[in-house]
Protein backbone atom coordinates (compact mmCIF):
# COMPACT_ATOMS: atom_id res chain seq x y z
CA UNK A 1 0.00 0.00 0.00
CA UNK A 2 1.25 3.53 -0.67
CA UNK A 3 2.10 5.49 2.48
CA UNK A 4 -0.11 8.13 4.08
CA UNK A 5 2.89 10.44 4.23
CA UNK A 6 6.04 10.36 2.13
CA UNK A 7 8.87 12.78 2.84
CA UNK A 8 11.78 13.21 0.43
CA UNK A 9 15.13 14.65 1.53
CA UNK A 10 18.37 13.80 3.26
CA UNK A 11 18.67 12.52 6.79
CA UNK A 12 21.86 14.22 7.88
CA UNK A 13 24.42 14.70 10.60
CA UNK A 14 24.44 18.09 12.30
CA UNK A 15 27.92 18.63 13.69
CA UNK A 16 28.05 19.77 17.33
CA UNK A 17 30.97 20.07 19.79
CA UNK A 18 30.29 16.61 21.25
CA UNK A 19 29.93 14.86 17.88
CA UNK A 20 26.77 14.65 15.78
CA UNK A 21 23.02 14.91 16.17
CA UNK A 22 20.46 13.83 13.55
CA UNK A 23 19.03 16.55 11.35
CA UNK A 24 17.17 17.33 8.17
CA UNK A 25 13.56 18.15 7.32
CA UNK A 26 12.99 14.48 6.52
CA UNK A 27 14.02 13.55 10.05
CA UNK A 28 11.75 15.95 11.92
CA UNK A 29 8.78 15.69 9.57
CA UNK A 30 9.00 11.91 9.19
CA UNK A 31 9.28 11.16 12.90
CA UNK A 32 6.48 13.61 13.65
CA UNK A 33 4.10 12.01 11.13
CA UNK A 34 4.92 8.57 12.51
CA UNK A 35 4.21 9.70 16.08
CA UNK A 36 0.83 11.01 14.92
CA UNK A 37 -0.01 7.49 13.72
CA UNK A 38 0.30 7.91 9.95
CA UNK A 39 2.04 5.29 7.85
CA UNK A 40 5.23 7.15 6.99
CA UNK A 41 7.96 6.57 4.42
CA UNK A 42 11.19 8.45 3.77
CA UNK A 43 13.11 8.55 0.51
CA UNK A 44 16.60 9.61 1.46
CA UNK A 45 20.31 9.05 0.99
CA UNK A 46 23.15 8.64 3.45
CA UNK A 47 26.44 6.82 3.74
CA UNK A 48 27.54 3.81 5.79
CA UNK A 49 28.75 6.25 8.47
CA UNK A 50 25.21 7.44 9.33
CA UNK A 51 24.87 7.04 13.10
CA UNK A 52 21.13 7.34 13.70
CA UNK A 53 19.39 4.76 11.48
CA UNK A 54 17.98 2.96 14.54
CA UNK A 55 15.91 6.06 15.40
CA UNK A 56 13.86 5.44 12.25
CA UNK A 57 13.11 1.76 12.82
CA UNK A 58 9.34 2.34 12.88
CA UNK A 59 9.36 4.07 9.50
CA UNK A 60 9.73 2.67 5.99
CA UNK A 61 13.03 3.98 4.61
CA UNK A 62 14.37 3.68 1.10
CA UNK A 63 18.03 4.75 1.15
CA UNK A 64 19.78 5.65 -2.08
CA UNK A 65 23.40 4.47 -1.61
CA UNK A 66 26.06 7.10 -1.07
CA UNK A 67 29.70 7.06 -0.08
CA UNK A 68 29.08 9.76 2.50
CA UNK A 69 26.39 11.29 4.69
CA UNK A 70 25.32 14.92 4.43
CA UNK A 71 26.99 16.88 7.26
CA UNK A 72 26.11 20.43 8.28
CA UNK A 73 27.84 22.62 10.85
CA UNK A 74 26.34 25.83 12.23
CA UNK A 75 28.59 28.34 13.96
CA UNK A 76 26.76 31.14 15.74
CA UNK A 77 28.41 34.54 16.11
CA UNK A 78 28.12 36.88 19.14
CA UNK A 79 25.61 39.02 17.22
CA UNK A 80 23.39 35.98 16.65
CA UNK A 81 24.31 35.58 12.98
CA UNK A 82 24.98 32.05 11.73
CA UNK A 83 27.83 30.77 9.61
CA UNK A 84 26.92 27.45 8.02
CA UNK A 85 29.14 24.81 6.44
CA UNK A 86 28.22 21.78 4.33
CA UNK A 87 31.08 19.34 4.93
CA UNK A 88 29.72 16.50 2.79
CA UNK A 89 26.65 15.66 0.72
CA UNK A 90 24.90 12.39 -0.04
CA UNK A 91 23.28 11.44 -3.37
CA UNK A 92 20.79 13.55 -5.33
CA UNK A 93 17.23 12.13 -5.23
CA UNK A 94 15.07 11.76 -8.36
CA UNK A 95 11.72 10.08 -9.19
CA UNK A 96 13.67 7.12 -10.57
CA UNK A 97 14.64 6.33 -6.96
CA UNK A 98 11.03 5.84 -5.81
CA UNK A 99 9.95 2.27 -5.03
CA UNK A 100 6.95 1.36 -7.18
CA UNK A 101 4.58 1.07 -4.22
CA UNK A 102 5.46 4.65 -3.14
CA UNK A 103 4.53 6.31 -6.42
CA UNK A 104 1.02 7.39 -5.38
CA UNK A 105 1.17 8.34 -1.68
CA UNK A 106 -1.69 10.25 -0.07
CA UNK A 107 0.65 13.13 0.77
CA UNK A 108 4.25 14.00 -0.04
CA UNK A 109 6.52 16.60 1.52
CA UNK A 110 9.54 17.71 -0.49
CA UNK A 111 12.11 18.70 2.13
CA UNK A 112 15.49 19.43 0.55
CA UNK A 113 18.32 20.66 2.76
CA UNK A 114 21.18 20.93 0.23
CA UNK A 115 19.56 21.10 -3.21
CA UNK A 116 19.35 17.29 -3.26
CA UNK A 117 15.67 16.86 -4.23
CA UNK A 118 15.03 17.05 -7.97
CA UNK A 119 12.36 19.49 -9.18
CA UNK A 120 11.19 16.57 -11.33
CA UNK A 121 9.21 15.31 -8.33
CA UNK A 122 6.79 18.23 -8.77
CA UNK A 123 5.86 17.07 -12.27
CA UNK A 124 5.78 13.45 -11.17
CA UNK A 125 3.36 13.91 -8.28
CA UNK A 126 1.22 16.42 -10.18
CA UNK A 127 0.17 13.45 -12.30
CA UNK A 128 -0.84 11.44 -9.20
CA UNK A 129 -3.74 11.80 -6.79
CA UNK A 130 -1.30 13.12 -4.19
CA UNK A 131 -1.37 16.28 -2.09
CA UNK A 132 2.08 17.84 -2.30
CA UNK A 133 3.84 20.35 -0.06
CA UNK A 134 7.16 21.90 -1.07
CA UNK A 135 9.51 23.35 1.55
CA UNK A 136 12.01 25.32 -0.57
CA UNK A 137 14.69 26.22 1.98
CA UNK A 138 17.16 23.59 0.79
CA UNK A 139 16.80 24.66 -2.84
CA UNK A 140 18.00 28.11 -1.79
CA UNK A 141 21.44 27.06 -0.58
CA UNK A 142 24.77 27.01 -2.37
CA UNK A 143 28.31 26.45 -1.11
CA UNK A 144 31.81 27.35 -2.16
CA UNK A 145 35.07 25.44 -2.40
CA UNK A 146 35.58 25.97 1.34
CA UNK A 147 32.15 24.40 2.06
CA UNK A 148 30.66 27.64 3.34
CA UNK A 149 26.94 27.90 2.65
CA UNK A 150 25.34 31.05 1.24
CA UNK A 151 21.88 31.97 -0.09
CA UNK A 152 20.94 31.04 -3.65
CA UNK A 153 17.79 32.43 -5.29
CA UNK A 154 15.35 30.13 -7.05
CA UNK A 155 15.46 31.38 -10.63
CA UNK A 156 11.89 30.43 -11.52
CA UNK A 157 9.30 30.05 -8.77
CA UNK A 158 6.89 28.77 -11.40
CA UNK A 159 8.73 25.47 -10.99
CA UNK A 160 7.00 25.13 -7.61
CA UNK A 161 3.54 26.07 -8.88
CA UNK A 162 2.62 22.41 -9.35
CA UNK A 163 2.80 21.82 -5.58
CA UNK A 164 -0.55 22.07 -3.81
CA UNK A 165 1.04 24.25 -1.16
CA UNK A 166 4.38 25.78 -0.24
CA UNK A 167 5.48 26.14 3.36
CA UNK A 168 8.45 28.39 4.10
CA UNK A 169 9.81 30.81 6.67
CA UNK A 170 10.24 34.51 6.11
CA UNK A 171 13.86 33.89 7.16
CA UNK A 172 14.36 31.72 4.06
CA UNK A 173 14.35 34.90 1.97
CA UNK A 174 15.95 37.17 4.54
CA UNK A 175 12.64 38.76 5.47
CA UNK A 176 12.19 40.16 1.95
CA UNK A 177 8.40 40.60 1.82
CA UNK A 178 8.57 42.09 -1.63
CA UNK A 179 9.94 38.77 -2.84
CA UNK A 180 7.38 36.82 -0.78
CA UNK A 181 4.52 38.76 -2.39
CA UNK A 182 6.05 38.13 -5.82
CA UNK A 183 6.29 34.40 -5.07
CA UNK A 184 2.68 34.35 -3.88
CA UNK A 185 1.53 35.61 -7.29
CA UNK A 186 3.11 32.58 -8.97
CA UNK A 187 1.97 29.70 -6.73
CA UNK A 188 -1.50 28.51 -5.67
CA UNK A 189 -1.07 28.48 -1.90
CA UNK A 190 1.82 29.95 0.08
CA UNK A 191 2.16 29.65 3.86
CA UNK A 192 4.89 31.80 5.46
CA UNK A 193 5.89 31.19 9.07
CA UNK A 194 7.10 34.14 11.15
CA UNK A 195 8.15 32.52 14.43
CA UNK A 196 6.46 34.11 17.44
CA UNK A 197 4.64 36.55 15.13
CA UNK A 198 2.53 33.79 13.63
CA UNK A 199 1.77 32.76 10.04
CA UNK A 200 0.76 34.61 6.87
CA UNK A 201 -1.21 32.76 4.20
CA UNK A 202 -1.53 33.79 0.54
CA UNK A 203 -4.48 31.96 -1.06
CA UNK A 204 -6.45 32.88 -4.18
CA UNK A 205 -4.67 36.26 -4.27
CA UNK A 206 -5.79 37.03 -0.72
CA UNK A 207 -3.40 37.62 2.19
CA UNK A 208 -4.33 36.82 5.78
CA UNK A 209 -2.29 36.76 8.99
CA UNK A 210 -2.85 34.30 11.84
CA UNK A 211 -1.26 35.08 15.25
CA UNK A 212 0.93 32.46 16.89
CA UNK A 213 -0.29 30.40 19.80
CA UNK A 214 1.20 31.96 22.97
CA UNK A 215 3.92 29.70 24.37
CA UNK A 216 7.33 29.81 26.04
CA UNK A 217 9.88 28.70 23.47
CA UNK A 218 12.34 26.07 24.71
CA UNK A 219 13.16 23.97 21.66
CA UNK A 220 12.80 25.66 18.25
CA UNK A 221 14.86 23.05 16.36
CA UNK A 222 12.77 21.40 13.66
CA UNK A 223 9.69 23.52 14.38
CA UNK A 224 9.26 24.54 10.74
CA UNK A 225 9.40 20.92 9.59
CA UNK A 226 6.89 19.82 12.24
CA UNK A 227 4.63 22.70 11.20
CA UNK A 228 4.86 21.80 7.50
CA UNK A 229 4.12 18.12 8.10
CA UNK A 230 1.13 18.95 10.31
CA UNK A 231 -0.13 21.53 7.82
CA UNK A 232 0.06 19.10 4.91
CA UNK A 233 -1.59 16.21 6.72
CA UNK A 234 -4.52 18.28 7.98
CA UNK A 235 -4.97 20.15 4.69
CA UNK A 236 -5.06 16.86 2.78
CA UNK A 237 -7.83 15.64 5.08
CA UNK A 238 -9.97 18.80 5.24
CA UNK A 239 -9.00 20.97 2.23
CA UNK A 240 -9.51 23.82 4.74
CA UNK A 241 -6.38 25.95 4.96
CA UNK A 242 -7.61 27.95 7.97
CA UNK A 243 -8.24 24.76 9.94
CA UNK A 244 -4.92 23.31 8.79
CA UNK A 245 -2.93 26.39 9.81
CA UNK A 246 -4.55 26.55 13.23
CA UNK A 247 -3.91 22.87 13.90
CA UNK A 248 -0.33 23.05 12.63
CA UNK A 249 0.37 26.10 14.79
CA UNK A 250 -0.91 24.26 17.84
CA UNK A 251 1.28 21.25 17.11
CA UNK A 252 4.33 23.43 16.44
CA UNK A 253 3.68 25.37 19.66
CA UNK A 254 3.71 22.13 21.60
CA UNK A 255 6.95 21.17 19.88
CA UNK A 256 8.82 24.38 20.67
CA UNK A 257 7.56 24.51 24.26
CA UNK A 258 8.88 21.02 25.02
CA UNK A 259 12.48 20.82 26.19
CA UNK A 260 12.98 17.57 24.30
CA UNK A 261 10.57 16.43 21.61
Amino acid sequence: MPPDFLVIGHLCHDKIPSGYTPGGAASFAGLHSHRLGYSTSILTSFGPDFQFASQFDGLDLHVVPSEETTVFENIYQPDGQRIQYLHSRAAVLTPADLPKHWQAPKTVLLGPICDEVSFEFLDFFAAQDTVTCACPQGWMRQWDAHHRVSPKPIADWQLLAKADLISMSEADVGGDWGLIVAIAKQVPLLVVTQGPRGVTVFHHCERKHYPAHPIKELNPTGAGDVFAASLLLRFAETKDIVNAVDWAQGVAAKHVSTAKY
